[in-house]
């Protein structure tokens, strides 16, 4: 049973390469969303960590990589956690989250990381919460609730209630001009 999630929004993409960012491949990580990642990495470092999950798009797979090599930890891609894509609805976004969350509700891991998108951290953040949570105060770029490469802690508690904090922002230095999606 999950005791604590950390969930990872990918790095600062590399911008102006054409590819949509909602389908697989999309954009990969800029050197800036490297260097996040790493920083990211070192805040997961001593956290217990079993496992990796990432989105299958490029930006997730590389904040995901280097997460999962700092920490020698394996990983693993979950469709599920793929950005939320301009023909779907954000319920749809909500319902894979809901299923990606049974699955491994069901597995022997206790402590993961699952590095994803804006619009499905929110999801994750309110189906964890119940819809309860009060994501105003958390608004970063085009709308984020998180900024590149941060991190949300959600624990349970000893009533399996999740709690849920905005736990980790990177500081690496984001260019003038490239504010990420």
């Amino acid at each position: 049973m999950l005791k604590e999630i950390y969930i990872v929004r990918h790095g600062h993409p590399q911008m102006g390469t054409g590819l949509a960012y909602d389908r697989v491949p999309g954009p990969p990580l800029s050197d800036v969303g490297q260097a996040e990642a790493a920083l990211t990495a070192e805040y997961l470092r001593g956290r217990d960590i079993e496992q990796i999950y990432s989105s299958p798009l490029e930006r997730t797979l590389g904040t995901a990589q280097v997460i999962a090599a700092a920490l020698n930890v394996p990983m693993q891609v979950k469709p599920q956690l793929a950005e939320h894509r301009s023909d779907e609805k954000y319920d749809d976004v909500k319902a894979r989250i809901r299923e990606v969350l049974a699955q491994l509700d069901a597995e022997p891991r206790s402590h993961v990381v699952l590095v994803t998108h804006g619009s499905p951290i929110k999801a994750l953040l309110q189906v964890l919460s119940l819809d309860t949570i009060d994501l105003s105060k958390h608004i970063y770029p085009n709308g984020n609730h998180v900024p590149t490469a941060g991190v949300w802690r959600a624990s349970r508690d000893l009533f399996g209630v999740w709690v849920l904090s905005l736990a980790f922002k990177p500081a690496a230095a984001v260019p003038a001009g490239h504010i990420p999606t």
